[in-house]
């Protein structure tokens, strides 16, 4: 895309609608630039420039590593973001994903009455059950209506919407918002210009911005907790490699690590962990990017091939829990916490620190000699891992089209900026720990959530570009914070972007589902030993045929017209 394409793009040009530049083809999406190896795409258009860090509080620890999220030792004190309501007192509807319980109506609502009551609107928020999200997305594209903000939870590997999201781009539905959230644009939404440089550029399709993302650290849910105490006891703590971790992890299922007289049984792993043995074996983040253009898929390489390998040893040793294959990530927590296996999975920092409620907490209290830790697993060869990098963003807040005025748009990323306030803020408190006295109580100067059945008043309508994730914090465990935010670092500086993220491939955005099925069911026949490590090739190419060539070209012809 040239500067004269951009140009079409102007502020006054989005309220005319995309339909016309869509049939010109200047809406194929395109990657985000990865932090250890820059990329030259068409996200270099965005200007950026006007992203700063807000003046330093007291307890915040900023890393000298870019793209960290910010450690703090001690809550900050609170102060007011937006200092008037950025409602205009009318109905905003939204369409949002939803994790949990749903939340009671508006009448037996009052964190949600404050809500309205804050931000002077009347917020009227279509909630989808998350594994209903994407049917439910699809159906509001079917009848041609979108909420005024329509939460697109964006995954590169096309669940939950962002392959759709590509497509309804093509056809016109979302705005441009482009200008209305770059260079000097951006300074009206002060909030907005805090979040992470690589959050807004994973957000872009071909170097434009359909939305208000919701940021996430780069380097997501690699992080994961294991039974420290166990390894110790066993003598395999701390591996180094590849046959080191292996030993572990068959110890912690035949070394009977609760003691050969407790009639419980333990295994190393309870779900298949293929992103933890990737990393191990430095596996591309799903594309490899060639020096010539070309693209190569992972499970081509040799490292996918070393890797699935590694896991069906484990299997062949018994490491894993019978089940692996089937049990739910609830399983998963359930036998971690039940002192059954030695890992859980997932990085979210909710589950370290002791915290109430947290996977550590839980495990201690139902074990009190067991010690919870956060692991990240070493090369295969005794070097450094390679982790994936995320586009830096979960999703975003996207305006439709059907809304013609330019003052009704900047009102809805106002609401959105409101959303997106930063952490310890006044906004912050109230969208994420609702009402004093009623959900949290305030103990040493800090937010603690009262336990009387209020927490889901707020559920799945404060999940919306807001930046609790690019924050570390645990109460009254200052070095937590530190010590999660140190293990980002080093993840981060050995991480690798998916150089086809937000690249535009109409293939798919229609046969994802297909083919990400046709990779996993070849990968667990494998994984099992249903089928020897051979018939690898015979997945590479049914993978191939049934669009996964189709699928390469089509990626490397939308990196082609990025530069």
């Amino acid at each position: 895309m040239n500067d004269a394409s951009l140009h079409l793009w102007g502020r006054r040009a989005f309220l005319g609608g995309l339909a016309g530049a869509a049939g010109a083809g200047l809406l194929a999406s395109c990657g985000n630039a990865p932090v250890a190896q820059a990329i030259h795409s068409c996200v270099d258009s965005l200007k950026l420039s006007s992203l700063h860090t807000p003046a330093a509080r007291a307890g915040e620890v900023v890393s000298k590593v870019r793209g960290v999220p910010v450690a703090w030792t001690k809550y900050p004190a609170p102060y007011r973001s937006v200092p008037d309501p950025p409602g205009k007192g009318g109905p905003v509807t939204t369409f949002q994903i939803l994790f949990g319980a749903p939340p009671p109506p508006l009448a037996q609502n009052p964190w949600l009455q404050e809500f309205n009551k804050r931000l002077n609107v009347q917020w009227q928020a279509t909630l989808a059950d998350s594994p209903d999200y994407t049917d439910k997305l699809n159906t509001l594209a079917s009848s041609g209506s979108f909420p005024d903000i329509t939460y697109i939870n964006f995954n590169p590997d096309g669940v939950y919407g962002g392959a759709a999201f590509e497509k309804f781009v093509q056809e016109g539905a979302f705005h441009d918002l482009t200008d209305m959230l770059t260079g000097s644009s951006l300074k009206q939404w002060p909030n907005l210009t805090l979040l992470p440089e690589q959050t807004w550029k994973g957000s872009s399709f071909e170097g434009r911005l359909y939305g208000v993302p919701y940021p996430i650290q780069i380097v997501n849910a690699q992080l994961q907790l294991i039974r420290q105490d166990w390894a110790e006891k066993l003598g395999v703590a701390n591996p180094k490699n590849a046959n080191e971790v292996m030993k572990m992890f068959v110890a912690f299922s035949k070394g009977h690590p609760n003691g050969r007289s407790s009639t419980k049984k333990t295994w190393g792993l309870s779900l298949p962990y293929a992103n933890v043995w990737q990393a191990m074996y430095r596996v591309p983040n799903n594309w490899r990017l060639n020096s010539d253009g070309s693209l190569t898929k992972d499970l081509e390489t040799e490292e996918y091939k070393q890797a699935l390998d590694f896991a069906a040893q484990l299997w062949r040793k018994g490491a894993f829990e019978p089940e692996a294959l089937t049990n739910t990530s609830n399983d998963e927590t359930s036998f971690f916490e039940g002192g059954q296996v030695g890992i859980l999975g997932g990085g979210g920092t909710e589950q370290f620190g002791d915290q109430p409620n947290t996977e550590t907490t839980v495990t201690k209290e139902n074990d009190p000699s067991a010690n919870p830790q956060p692991w990240s697993p070493p090369g295969a060869d005794g070097g450094k891992a390679l982790f994936p990098q995320t586009s830096g963003n979960y999703g975003f807040g996207a305006i439709p089209t059907t809304i013609k005025s330019e003052a009704r748009v900047m009102e809805l990323i106002g609401l959105m900026n409101w959303c997106a306030a930063p952490f310890g803020s006044e906004e912050f408190i109230f969208y994420y720990d609702g009402i004093p006295g009623q959900m949290y109580n305030e103990e040493g100067g800090e937010p603690v959530a009262v336990s009387n059945g209020n927490q889901d008043w707020s559920s799945g309508l404060n999940y919306l570009c807001g930046t609790t994730e690019v924050n570390y914090y645990f109460s009254h465990q200052p070095n937590e914070a530190t010590l999660i935010q140190k293990f980002q670092e080093q993840q981060l500086q050995q991480s690798v972007a998916d150089p086809t993220v937000n690249l535009y491939s109409p293939t798919w955005v229609q046969q994802a589902g297909n083919l990400i099925q046709v990779q996993q069911n070849g990968y667990n026949d494998i994984f099992v030993g249903r089928k020897p490590l051979s018939s690898l090739n015979d997945l590479i190419s049914s993978w191939k045929s049934q669009g996964g060539d189709q699928v390469r070209k089509e990626f490397e012809q939308s990196l082609k017209r990025c530069g």
